[in-house]
């Protein structure tokens, strides 16, 4: 998959991007915001990355996709569309390095996300979810249109706020 506007490419994940993945998945956001994955290597994250290309494979053009900026010529951030088993509709993600932060890459990826699956997968709406002390990505997902719809346990751990936008 390959999805692209004038300052940003979204492509599916390489095992050559295990250097830059190693630094997203120790970001110190990454880790308060979204999981450990317990990456302490480059080649575990090489290793990692080809169990998601196998796995992305399955999921027939959803998955785990690399955002690169063509400004910086360099990835900044991930990006996701997924259909989880609990949820009757595709839902999106984003984290990027601080070196993407800031610049609206997030919101431009999340609107490639938001079109692609509105395109492919005739989805009359899309979820995102965010930790509650993320008021960040809440004010990203409101100033996209997304509605906040409440709280509910999507991922192990505690409740997550849930995010809504109806195409």
């Amino acid at each position: 998959m390959k999805l692209e506007n004038d300052r940003l490419i979204i492509k599916d994940v390489e095992p050559e991007e295990a250097s830059f993945y190693f630094e997203l998945f120790n970001d110190p956001d990454w880790l308060k915001y979204i999981n450990d994955k317990d990456l302490k290597t480059v080649e575990a994250t090489k290793k990692y990355l080809i169990d998601i290309l196998e796995k992305n494979a399955k999921l027939n053009g959803l998955g785990f996709f690399t955002i690169f900026s063509k400004e910086l010529n360099e990835p900044v951030g991930m990006s996701s569309a997924l259909q989880r088993e609990k949820l009757d509709f595709i839902d999106v993600g984003y984290a990027l390095l601080p070196k993407g932060r800031g610049k609206g890459y997030a919101s431009e990826a999340t609107l490639l996300m938001m079109d692609y699956i509105k395109d492919t997968f005739k989805q009359e709406k899309v979820y995102a979810f965010t930790l509650p002390e993320n008021e960040k990505s809440k004010r990203l997902l409101e100033n996209l249109g997304f509605t906040y719809v409440g709280k509910q346990s999507v991922f192990e751990g505690e409740e997550d706020c849930v995010y809504e936008f109806k195409f």
